[in-house]
């Protein structure tokens, strides 16, 4: 997903931090009179619940937009844990 988020100026470590630990590259920054506008590509798994961290991490000052960018190819290491808990999914199913 392609995502915005308009922040105040002093949030701006703790969001580059935070869209980088959810696999987010961040694509450039723009500048707005004591705001921040971040542009990210961030994988749409790594985004649930994102508005409420973006909430917390910010004392309900920032908000965020996002849009379809494009479709990737899942990395190797996170298709092998999706493989994994949909395997224990079905047997948890299959013994209820």
């Amino acid at each position: 997903m392609e995502v915005a988020v308009t922040t105040p100026d002093e949030y701006v470590g703790d969001i580059m931090g935070d869209l980088t630990q959810r696999r987010g590259k961040v694509l450039g920054m723009e500048p707005r009179d004591g705001r921040t506008v971040i542009k990210a590509l961030v994988p749409e798994a790594e985004l649930y619940k994102y508005a409420a961290s973006l909430r917390a991490m910010t004392q309900g000052r920032a908000y965020h937009a996002r849009k379809l960018a494009s479709y990737e190819q899942v990395p190797e290491h996170e298709a092998q844990k999706i493989i994994a808990e949909r395997k224990q999914q079905k047997e948890e199913m299959q013994h209820a």
